[in-house]
């Protein structure tokens, strides 16, 4: 009788290990993983961030995209890890791919010598850009089929989201790409604006906060309205008080992610909006408009 029953549980065992498993891999769960990204002759630095715990399903890509800072802001990598723990798989990317060596330690980017770095970055990148911006839309696609092969991601739910410089060529990148079901365009504009058809675009998600320092708020405040009389589905969240970067910074030597209201509020705004737009639920593309509603608070200190 005790080989008989060890002999049906090993069966039952051998079965299983047979059976393809939905689940994502088990080295990958609740981890975040360097992994450069193949781009023509080279290779950009990413990151890619799973949930933290088992998923028996493909889930949605995400290409999180930011400027001078470079991907090794912590803030950005904070961001990508609730976002990812919210069922997205998230791809962190610098599409710049600006050299390391050039940029300050991530714990001084944001003063001092850092941000000095960090203005010297933008110049020499908005110089190539107005060259050519080619060699930019060609990272940024090879973050997206990244994501489109990756056995964990649902290849037809694919967002590009993109913060200050790369929000500018979220757009133009999205219209040439029809993998791309959602657009997340945070503090972008000129001088380095891309065009774009915006006849053409997925569903987009607007931020900005009406004291940014370096685009000006009118710049999606422009956006929205050009998006509105093209009738294209879109949110526009324009926050009072708010600066550049509110959606992701807080000062982590004097503050936590819970201490910034306008931070948290805006990132269930954009949980909710994939959740419309990537589900069942969403209204389809190109027939729907909103106007703009900027939340009703008071403005919040920085």
């Amino acid at each position: 009788m005790r080989w008989i029953c060890r002999s049906v549980f090993l069966w039952i065992g051998l079965v299983a290990a047979l059976l393809p498993s939905s689940t994502l891999p088990a080295a990958a769960a609740g981890h975040k993983i360097y992994i450069p990204v193949p781009v023509q002759n080279t290779s950009l630095p990413a990151y890619i961030f799973y949930p933290d715990y088992p998923v028996q399903r493909c889930l949605p890509g995400v290409v999180v995209g930011v400027g001078v800072g470079s991907q090794e802001i912590p803030q950005y990598h904070v961001h990508c890890n609730f976002l990812a723990n919210r069922g997205f798989v998230v791809l962190l990317i610098d599409p710049s791919n600006y050299p390391e060596s050039l940029i300050a330690p991530p714990d001084r980017w944001d003063r001092g010598l850092g941000r000095a770095l960090s203005d010297i970055n933008q110049v020499v990148v908005a110089g190539k850009l107005a060259v050519t911006d080619r060699w930019y839309m060609d990272s940024i696609k090879a973050a997206v089929d990244l994501l489109w092969r990756h056995p964990s991601v649902d290849p037809t739910r694919l967002v590009l989201s993109g913060h200050s410089q790369p929000a500018n060529a979220a757009l133009p990148y999205a219209c040439r790409d029809r993998r791309i079901k959602a657009v997340i365009w945070n503090y972008g504009g000129s001088p380095w604006v891309m065009p774009f058809e915006p006849e053409n675009l997925p569903p987009v998600q607007i931020f900005q906060g009406t004291e940014d320092e370096v685009y000006d708020v009118k710049h999606g405040e422009e956006l929205a309205t050009t998006l509105l009389t093209m009738g294209g589905y879109y949110e526009a969240n324009i926050y009072p008080g708010e600066k550049h970067m509110f959606n992701v910074f807080y000062d982590m030597r004097t503050e936590t992610r819970w201490m910034k209201p306008a931070l948290l509020d805006a990132f269930e705004r954009l949980v909710s909006f994939l959740n419309r737009v990537l589900m069942m639920n969403a209204p389809p593309p190109q027939k729907y408009s909103q106007r703009p509603a900027p939340p009703q608070r008071k403005p919040s200190r920085n």
